[in-house]
């Protein structure tokens, strides 16, 4: 029981060096705001959760292709979870932008293994829907 909590411990601190070391503001404990949706990490991450939804459907129906970021918050747990409201495109129909549709995806990432892994993707149902 000791050695897990110590182990826990030293992971939380791993992560918010790793993070502190990329110059990214992030708290513990809680969903905090991301501050700036169009930094090239946080869109690499939305990008990684579409690329992985889309290996993981059916490769004809869900072709999603960023296209906006509506929102984003972090929470620093085990790593740093990502949790993104994703606009993105269906590449397999004709008209992009018919197809844009809003998605929110969580992502864990382990910075200093260089892990991710999306761990929800679901559709936000449209309005009026």
């Amino acid at each position: 029981m000791r050695s897990n909590c110590l182990l826990a411990l030293v992971a939380l601190v791993l992560a918010l060096v790793v993070c502190a070391a990329d110059g990214r503001d992030v708290k513990v404990g809680g969903w905090q705001p991301v501050g700036d949706l169009s930094d090239p990490h946080v869109v690499e991450i939305a990008k990684f959760a579409l690329s992985e939804f889309s290996k993981q459907s059916e490769p004809v129906q869900n072709k999603l292709v960023y296209y906006n970021m509506a929102k984003g918050e972090t929470m620093v747990e085990s790593g740093v979870r990502y949790r993104l409201v994703i606009g993105a495109t269906n590449e397999t129909i004709p008209d992009p932008l018919f197809s844009l549709n809003y998605y929110e995806g969580v992502v864990l990432e382990k910075a200093w293994k260089h892990f991710r892994q999306l761990l929800s993707f679901a559709a936000i149902p449209k309005e009026g829907n």
